[in-house]
C-alpha cells in the first residue's frame, strides 16, 4: 500500500494568508477590551483527551444521545405507517388562544390499511404558521412510543395561524437509513485523478479494495483512501470528483423510501384559527452573545424577518449596517456551499466589499476586502469528503488544521464553521472524528486569543438527495450540538430558520432566508 505525505499550500493560499495578515496588522483595532468570563474557563479546563479510548468513549456517549426508537421487527410495508392513514387533531381546545400561550395537537399514526400503530419512531417535522403574514415557527414533537406524538406549538404572533405537519419518514423507513448509513458507507463514492495518466480511480473514507494508496493526514490523524492507479505511483494524486451513487436497496427497502411516502403533509380536521394580542407584551430577551443556549423553539419569522428567542437579534437592512459592524474585522468561514451562500450574499449586497482575484476556481479559497471599511472576509471549503465536480488536493484543507494557523490575540476576529452536509451518508464515526478535530482546534484558538468570537453553524434542512435525508442531517445536528455544548460558542440554529418558512425546504435556501440567517450572524457579532 502506498503512502504519501499531505502537500504544502499552494502559492496562491499562501498569498491569500499572507495578504490577511498585512490586512489585519495594518487596520485591526488595537484596543484590547477586558477579558471574557470565558478567559478562565478555557485556560482552566483540563486539555482535551484525545486518546483512543477517550474518542471511542466519546462516541459511545454520542450515540446514545442519537438514539431513535426502531420497530420491533421486521415489518412488511402494508404495517408500515402512510401518510394518506395518519392524522392529527387538537388537544384541548378552547375559546380564545393568546400569544405566549401553547396549543397542542395528538398524532395518530396509522398503517396503509388504516390501522393505528403501537410502537413509534416516526419522523414528522410541525409548523405553525400564517401564509398572509408570511409568519410560522416550528412545534416540539413527543414521541409517546405507542403510535401517537404531541405536537406542541408556542404561539408568538397575532392573527389567523394555521398547523402543518409533516412526515418525513416512517419508523420502517428510519430502520433501513440507520442500518445503510452505519453498513454501506461505499453508497456514494468519489473519483480520484493522478498526474501522468488518464486513470481514474475509486475513492472514499474507507479503503475501497485492498489494493489502495493511503493519504494520511498526520495532524488530524485522518486519511482518504484510492485504488491504487497501475501506471503511476500514489504520489501522483491530484484531486478529486464526486463520483456517484450504488444502489443498495432491496426492492422491499425501496418502498419505505419512495417519494410517494416520505416528505408528506398528513391530513387533519383542524381548521385555521386566530391567536389574540395578550394584554402586556414586553421583550425580557438579553442582547447577543457567546454561550447562549437555544431554546424551543429557537425563533420565528414574522414578516419574513426572523425574530430570535436566544437573544435579542438585529435587523440589517442597509449596506452601511453591515460595514459599521464588520469594521476593523477580519471574519474566516470554513465550510460548505451553505456557508459559501453567506459569503456571496454579502458580496452581493455590500458594494465596497470585493472578491479578490487569487486566480483560483472553486472550492479554493475565496478571499474579500473592503478597503474603505477595513474588513477582510476568507471563505474556504472543508477537506473532503466532497460531492463536488473538482477539488485540486492543494486547494482543500482540514478546518482543525487552519484554525492553527490563526493567531493574533486582537479583537475583531471571526470565525464561522460549518460542516455537515457532506457527511450524512457515512457512519456517525466518521463525522465525530472530523469535529473532534475541529473542536481541539477551536479550543486551543480561543485560549491563544479570548477574544475571538467562533460561530457553528447548525444543519439547513431540505438535503434530501440520493441517499441524504432530514433525518440523517437532524442525527448530526444533535451530534454537533452536543459536541460544542459547554462551550464559550455560538451555534446559530439555522435547523429551524429553514424549516419553517413558507419557501420550499431546500439545501440552498432562498435570499429571504439567507438574509435573516447572515443578520443573525452580524447580531452576536454587533449586539447593539
Amino acid at each position: 500500500m502506498g503512502t504519501v505525505r499531505r502537500l504544502q499550500m499552494s502559492p496562491f493560499w499562501l498569498f491569500c494568508l499572507l495578504f490577511i495578515a498585512g490586512f489585519a496588522f495594518r487596520f485591526l483595532w488595537m484596543k484590547v477590551p477586558p477579558t471574557p468570563q470565558w478567559h478562565y474557563w478555557l485556560h482552566t479546563a483540563p486539555h482535551i483527551n484525545s486518546s483512543p479510548a477517550s474518542v471511542e468513549q466519546e462516541l459511545q456517549t454520542l450515540m446514545k444521545v442519537i438514539e431513535w426508537p426502531v420497530p420491533p421487527g421486521p415489518t412488511e410495508y402494508n404495517f408500515s405507517t402512510s401518510p394518506l392513514t395518519t392524522e392529527f387533531q387538537l388537544l384541548f381546545p378552547r375559546g380564545a388562544y393568546y400569544v405566549g400561550e401553547y396549543v397542542e395537537v395528538l398524532i395518530t399514526a396509522r398503517d396503509h390499511g388504516g390501522r393505528p400503530k403501537a410502537y413509534g419512531g416516526d419522523y414528522f417535522q410541525a409548523k405553525l404558521h400564517s401564509p398572509t403574514l408570511k409568519a410560522g415557527v416550528t412545534g416540539s414533537v413527543t414521541d409517546h412510543r405507542n403510535g401517537t406524538y404531541t405536537a406542541s406549538f408556542l404561539l408568538l404572533w397575532p392573527g389567523q395561524v394555521e398547523i402543518s405537519i409533516r412526515l418525513v419518514h416512517s419508523s420502517e423507513a428510519i430502520a433501513v437509513l440507520k442500518d445503510k448509513r452505519e453498513t454501506r458507507p461505499d453508497k456514494v463514492y468519489f473519483y480520484g485523478y493522478f498526474h501522468g495518466t488518464g486513470e481514474v480511480m475509486e475513492c472514499n473514507v474507507n479503503p475501497p479494495a485492498r489494493n489502495v494508496c493511503e493519504y494520511h493526514d498526520p495532524y488530524t490523524g485522518e486519511s482518504w483512501f484510492c485504488n491504487h492507479p497501475e501506471q503511476v505511483p500514489c504520489s501522483a494524486y491530484k484531486g478529486h470528483a464526486a463520483g456517484g451513487s450504488r444502489e443498495i436497496l432491496t426492492p422491499e427497502e425501496a418502498r419505505f423510501l419512495d417519494k410517494s411516502v416520505k416528505e408528506k403533509l398528513i391530513s387533519s380536521k383542524v381548521k385555521p384559527f386566530v391567536v389574540l394580542s395578550p394584554a402586556i407584551s414586553v421583550d425580557s430577551r438579553a442582547n447577543c452573545s457567546s454561550g447562549l443556549p437555544n431554546p424551543e423553539p429557537s425563533g420565528f419569522y414574522y414578516q419574513d424577518i426572523w425574530y430570535s428567542r436566544v437573544c435579542k437579534n438585529r435587523a440589517f437592512p442597509h449596506p452601511d449596517n453591515v460595514t459599521k459592524c464588520l469594521t476593523g474585522k477580519i471574519m474566516y468561514m470554513f465550510g460548505d456551499s451553505t456557508t459559501k451562500q453567506w459569503f456571496e450574499f454579502l458580496l452581493r449586497f455590500v458594494p465596497s466589499l470585493q472578491r479578490q482575484d487569487l486566480h483560483a476556481q472553486f472550492p479554493a479559497p475565496q478571499l474579500a476586502v473592503d478597503m474603505s471599511n477595513k474588513f477582510a472576509i476568507q471563505w474556504q471549503m472543508h477537506e473532503k469528503p466532497l460531492l463536488i465536480l473538482y477539488g485540486d488536493r492543494q486547494e482543500v484543507h482540514y478546518v482543525a488544521t487552519e484554525l492553527e494557523r490563526i493567531g493574533s490575540n486582537k479583537e475583531g476576529l471571526l470565525v464561522v464553521i460549518n460542516c455537515m452536509a457532506h457527511f450524512v451518508t457515512f457512519p456517525v464515526k466518521v463525522y465525530v472524528r472530523r469535529l473532534q478535530g475541529i473542536r481541539d482546534s477551536v479550543v486551543r484558538l480561543m485560549k491563544r486569543n479570548p477574544l475571538a468570537k467562533v460561530f457553528i453553524k447548525s444543519a439547513n434542512t431540505g438535503y434530501v438527495y440520493t441517499h441524504s435525508s432530514d433525518w440523517l442531517s437532524l442525527q448530526l445536528d444533535l451530534v454537533m450540538r452536543a459536541m460544542f455544548s459547554g462551550l464559550p460558542v455560538t451555534i446559530l440554529d439555522t435547523w429551524q430558520m429553514t424549516s419553517c418558512h413558507y419557501l420550499p425546504r431546500d439545501i440552498h435556501p432562498g435570499p429571504v432566508i439567507v438574509k435573516n440567517e447572515v443578520d443573525l450572524l452580524l447580531s452576536f457579532i454587533c449586539p447593539t
